[in-house]
């Protein structure tokens, strides 16, 4: 009997334990998730820009020719702001503003960009294929960010403490 009532003890505290467990897939945006959902596509990008340390230098691209180096049409994009190098390294920053329910496609044509600049850089500056083995490609609400930069790390922390005002 002594038994058997440690035995129920012991299903009743694992079963408290594992219930304490669950619930692990619900997850609430942060304040910085909630601001990056409703960055300023410009803010944002100048943000990065200015904030990382490229060995190029950077400027915006034109619309017309960010939607042609991404396979992109204003069906998909609300806004959109492009930072590209000199073309002697692979380093971009893309912040992009997907239509409703678009991000996914957006994210597919970021990856589709980064595979098209591994191709191109791979016999051009091969050097430049560490960068783009890891990028930066985030995506909050409908904004997607994509940065290739030297410091992965950096990046991504960057983006993380970004609060909207600083520019």
């Amino acid at each position: 009997m002594k038994n058997v009532r440690m035995c129920v003890v012991m299903v009743l505290a694992a079963c408290v334990l594992l219930a304490g467990c669950g619930g692990g897939d619900v997850k609430e945006a942060s304040g910085n998730e909630k601001v990056l959902e409703q960055a300023d596509v410009e803010a944002l990008g100048a943000y990065l820009v200015k904030n990382t340390e490229f060995k190029d230098y950077m400027s915006e691209v034109d619309e017309q020719i960010f939607y042609s180096l991404y396979n992109l049409n204003d069906d998909l994009v609300e806004d959109a702001v492009l930072y590209s190098s000199t073309g002697a390294t692979a380093e971009e920053v893309a912040v992009i503003e997907a239509e409703d329910g678009k991000a996914e496609d957006v994210v597919k044509a970021c990856e589709e960009r980064i595979q098209a600049q591994k191709e191109g850089f791979e016999n051009y500056v091969p050097a430049e294929l560490d960068k783009l083995s890891r990028p930066v490609l985030k995506t909050y609400g409908n904004t997607v960010i994509l940065m290739v930069c030297n410091d992965s790390d950096a990046a991504e922390k960057l983006i993380a403490d970004y609060d909207g005002k600083d520019v």
